[in-house]
């Protein structure tokens, strides 16, 4: 039912193109910041980070968290997803010895417990006061004027079909999203931006590319995504070489099979090494090196598709 949600609600055509300008904007902010930052040292991560997370709770509940130190709620919820990410990419022993589970050797269940709880406060404040701010405009004249996601969520809740949604299930939903998609899009950028300083011919190629599509002078537009090909291999190939989560997410079959003639049994836990697999060396000819011969490869493959 979230992934309906999800998709129908925030992924729709008509969704993301009312969110556009939203998106435009934020992007139009990072860029300044970077210009007005000529010689000075820049944590492209961080600034990836920054921009993403605040288009995502723009969309979310109109509220994007805040560029400058001390800034309340905003920057709390920044720091707390760092932290919650930072303690997630940690390698845990329990989860290849489940019996030492019980002990948190390590303090990371303990840790994300803290973490977790941190970003649950604030989806309870944000929440809170956007009840309070509709049962106000309910109450007066003005009707209220809200379109973003958090405002569906709650009218979903208040519908009496059976399938409304508790304040836990809302609060772990924009947890997943806002989690999952921050992390792994500041990651990538960061790789994707150290390979083009490594390969300066790639980034001149990169630039030519740009500026023959959209110009000099002009800025970036979403639909210029699909005119820009060997941007795309680019972005593939330092995925390839530095996939977000290397192990992926943990899977555990429901019913013992076999793969690869080996045995899996029924409720284990398994990793999917994306890592090795990207350097498998039957399908890259140079598997541990930024290559140009494997884009053009992506390339065409990304042009056939």
């Amino acid at each position: 039912m979230l992934r309906k949600i999800f998709v129908q609600e925030m992924q729709s055509k008509a969704k993301l193109d009312a969110f556009y300008s939203l998106r435009k904007n934020e992007v139009q902010k990072s860029v300044r910041d970077v210009l007005g930052k000529d010689g000075i040292p820049i944590d492209v991560g961080l600034l990836a980070f920054s921009t993403v997370i605040n288009m995502i709770t723009s969309m979310f509940w109109g509220g994007a968290i805040q560029r400058n130190k001390g800034a309340g709620t905003n920057a709390e919820f920044r720091a707390a997803v760092s932290e919650l990410l930072v303690i997630l990419g940690k390698p845990n022993i329990s989860d290849f010895i489940p019996s030492l589970a019980r002990f948190d050797l390590q303090g990371i269940e303990r840790n994300v417990k803290k973490a977790s709880k941190r970003i649950e406060q604030i989806f309870d404040s944000v929440i809170y006061q956007r009840m309070k701010k509709n049962e106000e405009k309910s109450q007066g004249t003005k009707k209220t004027d809200s379109n973003d996601f958090l405002d569906f969520l709650l009218e979903f809740r208040d519908q009496d079909t059976g399938k409304s949604l508790s304040r836990a299930q809302m609060k772990a939903f924009l947890a997943d999203i806002v989690i999952g998609g921050t992390g792994t899009t500041s990651t990538a950028f960061g790789w994707t931006m150290a390979e083009l300083m490594l390969h300066p011919e790639t980034m001149n190629k990169v630039q030519e590319e740009l500026i023959e599509v959209v110009g000099a002078n002009k800025i970036v537009e979403e639909y210029h995504i699909y005119k820009l090909p060997y941007l795309h291999a680019v972005v593939k190939e330092a995925l390839r070489l530095h996939p977000p989560a290397p192990l992926l997410l943990p899977r555990s079959p429901t019913q013992s099979c076999t793969v690869g003639g080996y045995t899996i049994p029924k409720g284990a836990k398994v990793f999917m090494n994306a890592w090795a697999m990207h350097r498998d060396p039957q399908f890259w000819k140079i598997p541990w090196s930024f290559s140009l011969r494997d884009l053009l490869v992506i390339m065409l493959i990304t042009w056939i598709t």
